[in-house]
């Protein structure tokens, strides 16, 4: 009896450090979202988000721009993150920097619209010549994730072209 006692007691030692390694449901939920956008035109990134806040940790979705059609460059962050020196976008978002350059009116109102739908967890929304990048918790559920997926999909593409574009060499006369 006291060897079978043992050999649980061994068993449970050598199995407690495999419960830890386990994955929490908070971690395999963020992975199955990352997998998500990852098969369908989503990058991550892990570099350090235009935020002020460093206790604050986000992970970017990143859509590309296609090469012949650039983006403007602009960063807005949601105003419970924002200075109020900063220029306000919406009822919920402030400029950090304005497009650049400017968005069309049609452009500008879609962008507004779309912000409003965003989780509340998304903190930044950056725009530069070759992407759009969403910062963000990743707090959504997988489902919810997949039905909105695709008008981030859209944001890009409306997006696109907003940018400077790639002046043509001259011609030789």
């Amino acid at each position: 009896m006291a060897v079978l006692g043992f050999l649980l007691v061994a068993v449970l030692l050598v199995l407690s450090p495999m419960m830890w390694l386990r994955p929490s449901r908070e971690e395999f939920s963020r992975e199955r979202l990352r997998q998500h956008a990852k098969h369908n035109g989503g990058e991550l990134n892990f570099a350090k988000p235009p935020l002020s806040q460093p206790d604050v940790a986000l992970l970017g979705y990143r859509l590309r721009y296609p090469g012949t059609a650039p983006g403007s460059d602009f960063v807005l962050v949601r105003n419970r993150v924002a200075s109020e020196a900063l220029e306000t976008a919406t009822a919920q978002w402030r400029w950090r920097q304005a497009p650049l350059p400017s968005l069309d009116e049609s452009r500008l109102e879609l962008l507004k619209a779309w912000l409003e739908t965003l989780p509340a967890d998304v903190l930044v929304v950056e725009s530069h010549e070759h992407t759009l990048c969403v910062w963000w918790q990743e707090t959504m559920e997988l489902s919810r994730f997949e039905r909105e997926w695709p008008a981030w999909l859209a944001m890009r593409d409306v997006l696109a072209g907003s940018g400077k574009r790639a002046e043509l060499p001259s011609q030789p006369r």
